[in-house]
C-alpha cells in the first residue's frame, strides 16, 4: 500500500483540484489506475494537507 500512497502524494494537489472542477473519484481512479478505495481513504488527508479550508464534501 505505501508503493500506491508514494505513487499518488505528489498528485495530491492536482487531485484535489480535479474533484473541486467535478471529476469523480471512480474517473480519477481510472487516469491514475488505482482502486478508488485507496483514493477515498487518501482525500481526508490531502485536504487537512493541502487544502485546509476547503470543506469536505
Amino acid at each position: 500500500m505505501s508503493s500506491l500512497r508514494s505513487h499518488l502524494e505528489w498528485k495530491a494537489e492536482q487531485i484535489l483540484g480535479q474533484l473541486r472542477d467535478g471529476h469523480s473519484l471512480a474517473r480519477l481512479s481510472e487516469v491514475y489506475e488505482v482502486p478508488e478505495e485507496h483514493l477515498a481513504a487518501r482525500v481526508p488527508d490531502w485536504r487537512r494537507r493541502y487544502a485546509p479550508g476547503e470543506p469536505t464534501p
